[in-house]
């Protein structure tokens, strides 16, 4: 029977599988069995009181402030940023969920910087060093960058 597609629009035979739909299907099916390949345990750990605890330490550590943007990292508008801030994981918990509440494995980026950092953009080598510095309350992020030959 012919209808029209809900996934591209075109009337076709409902018994043809649609190109469109089974990418949809694929990309939905992936989402649910783990989004950017995290692990249950991970997501399950993300819905605990002690993560939104966690995550309200590091943000309070962190000013409010993204600490890539506040050391002036490639994507940075604006070096004060407080918008779209999320906590970001510098090694994984797929790769060691035994570093899930480590305030040195937890840093506090915008929407674009956890991007950057999820991809590999940002190193983890920089990620470590301002976990570390807004540990010691080292404001100054680009300064201390710049003096350990992290960035020119």
């Amino acid at each position: 029977m012919l209808k029209a597609c809900y996934y591209c629009g075109r009337i076709h035979d409902d018994k043809i599988p649609c190109r469109n739909k089974q990418e949809a299907e694929e990309k939905r099916l992936a989402y649910k069995n783990g989004h950017r390949g995290r692990s249950k345990a991970a997501d399950s750990f993300r819905n605990t009181n002690r993560w939104r605890q966690k995550r309200n330490e590091i943000f309070h550590r962190d000013r409010c402030l993204c600490l890539c943007c506040l050391a002036e990292l490639e994507g940075t508008e604006t070096k004060y940023n407080t918008e779209a801030l999320e906590v970001h994981h510098i090694v994984p918990l797929r790769e060691d969920i035994e570093k899930k509440d480590d305030n040195e494995n937890l840093i506090t980026v915008c929407k674009l910087h956890h991007e950057m950092c999820e991809e590999g953009d940002i190193g983890r080598d920089i990620q470590r060093c301002l976990a570390r510095w807004s540990e010691q309350g080292i404001i100054d992020m680009k300064e201390q960058l710049i003096k350990e030959n992290l960035m020119v």
